[in-house]
Formats: structure tokens, C-alpha cells, sequence
């Protein structure tokens, strides 16, 4: 059974508002990555997760090349998305495989931590001046993209 499911959106930039009013996070060129933490999540495999935002090549360089955010580098914004743990039951939507919520706080803020490190094990992408955001677990949160067409992938571990 997958322990996460992911969303990976790539980006021209994406600004992140925290609440109406409040605090706001940008980036440009990079990577949007929406997390939903299953039943079957544990820390062990936070590191895979991580790994895998970090490491999946779908960001188009200069030459059409598709690279990592590591690789390319680039920005990130991670995004904790509970939805994407829905599953549709007639015409409605159902969240029994959901991790609870303390737990996939507890699990969306190792997992931003862990992408960090991971990030900043790289010369290239320090170098760089790139940039990890992340939204805040369990509140609303107004996201406004531009993107460079729609490139979308949906991926569960």
C-alpha cells in the first residue's frame, strides 16, 4: 500500500499566502510539490519521500533537458495537500486512508526539514541561491501559479 501521494507542478513562480492578510512565500522557476501523508506512512519512509521531491527530473533547462530541483537548480515549495488523500464514494469524497492530523503534521514537518537537508548536501544547489518554501499544515492557503503549460504528475510511494 503507498504511504504518500505527491502532485509535482512546475512552475515560471508561485506565490504562497499563508492566510488572508498574513504572511506570504514566492519562488521562481522550480518545482511545487503537494504532499498527503497515508495510513501506512513512517519516518522511515520520509527519506524516500524526500528523495524523490528532490531528485524527479521534470524541470526543462536550457536545452530541453529535463533536471532535478537539485540538478537544475532551482526553487521548491513544498505544500501539504490532506485532499489528495481522498477517494470518491459515489459523489462524494472519503479520507479513511488519511494519516490523522497530529501525526501528518508532525510527519509534513520532518519532511520539510529533511528536504532541506538534502538540498543543502548540494554545492550546485547552494550555489545557486535557491530557495525552499513550504505552506503551514492545517489552514487555508491562497496559491497563485504561473506556469509554463500544464505539466502535472501525480505519484504515489
Amino acid at each position: 500500500m503507498s504511504s504518500a501521494k505527491i502532485v509535482f507542478q512546475c512552475c515560471m513562480s508561485a506565490k504562497l499566502l499563508v492566510e488572508e492578510g498574513g504572511s506570504e512565500t514566492t519562488i521562481n522557476k522550480g518545482l511545487i510539490a503537494y504532499v498527503a501523508f497515508l495510513k501506512d506512512c513512517s519516518d522511515e519512509v520520509l527519506h524516500k519521500i524526500a528523495e524523490t521531491i528532490c531528485t524527479v527530473r521534470l524541470i526543462s533547462d536550457s536545452n530541453d533537458k529535463l533536471r532535478s530541483v537539485i540538478d537544475s537548480p532551482c526553487d521548491l515549495l513544498i505544500v501539504p495537500q490532506f485532499c489528495l488523500s481522498g477517494k470518491l464514494k459515489g459523489k462524494c469524497f472519503q479520507y479513511h486512508t488519511a494519516v490523522p492530523k497530529v501525526a501528518a503534521e508532525s510527519l509534513y514537518s520532518r519532511l520539510v526539514k529533511s528536504c532541506d537537508t538534502f538540498l543543502r548536501s548540494s554545492a550546485t544547489w547552494l550555489s545557486k541561491s535557491c530557495k525552499l518554501s513550504y505552506g503551514t499544515f492545517g489552514i487555508r492557503q491562497i496559491l497563485n501559479i504561473e506556469t509554463n503549460g500544464p505539466f502535472t504528475h501525480v505519484v504515489e510511494l
